[in-house]
């Protein structure tokens, strides 16, 4: 028993001087142990994104053009702002596409003059409707139709030179909603969209008239 005791107690020592040991190390390893510090660096990624031309955000058509036109009546009054502001738009466009794409054809300087005044014309109506001001919309609607019809018959036939394309439209159908949204607006705020004048005929074109005019019957003598 004396000699089991004695190597029980040889043995137990043993173990608390290297447990003692381990600790010992362990508390030296903490002590010196530099701090981990953790860099984080920050990380761009860089979505994938379709190539598309690189036109300013502004030529590009607003949603509201997309939008099909109001029903109007005659004189309501009830969508001037809207359409007052659509057409200057339209107009802003038909102006940049003349000038970028169509400056080479013959009698470019006054089509242009004409179209700017037209687009003139759309902004006096939007800031005149702001203030409330119908007499002034009504005035300047009165000759808009004749001189939009003028432009549009200097543009035909003209060739294109494409150096910037100006929204997705092309010019002839801004000159359709350019005139589909001019006749609705005349319609809303009551001004009557002027008859088209008789086109006299290209001489040489066509058969001799009778000698006699013909003139219209005299209405009957009322009692």
């Amino acid at each position: 028993m004396t000699i089991q005791k004695t190597v029980l107690l040889g043995v137990a020592g043993l173990m608390m001087a290297v447990t003692s040991t381990a600790d010992a190390q362990c508390s030296r390893s903490l002590r010196y142990r530099r701090p981990i510090v953790h860099s984080y660096h920050s990380v761009h990624v860089t979505p994938h994104i379709a190539y598309r031309p690189q036109v300013h955000v502004a030529a590009y058509p607003q949603p509201a053009l997309l939008q099909p036109l109001p029903s109007v009546a005659f004189g309501s009054c009830s969508h001037v702002d809207a359409l007052a502001s659509r057409l200057e738009v339209l107009m802003n466009q038909l102006c940049l596409d003349l000038y970028y794409n169509y400056s080479h054809n013959p009698g470019f300087q006054e089509t242009y003059a004409e179209a700017y005044g037209l687009y003139q014309i759309a902004q006096t109506i939007h800031a005149a409707e702001h203030n409330f001001d119908r007499a002034t919309v009504q005035n300047q609607l009165a000759g808009a139709d004749g001189l939009f019809h003028q432009i549009q018959g200097d543009v035909i036939g003209w060739s294109r030179i494409p150096r910037r394309q100006i929204g997705t439209l092309g010019i002839q159908t801004k000159m359709e909603m350019a005139e589909d949204t001019l006749h609705h607006l005349m319609e809303d705020v009551g001004v009557t969209v002027a008859p088209a004048l008789e086109v006299p005929p290209v001489p040489g074109t066509f058969a001799p008239q009778p000698q006699t005019l013909s003139i219209d019957p005299q209405p009957p003598l009322l009692p």
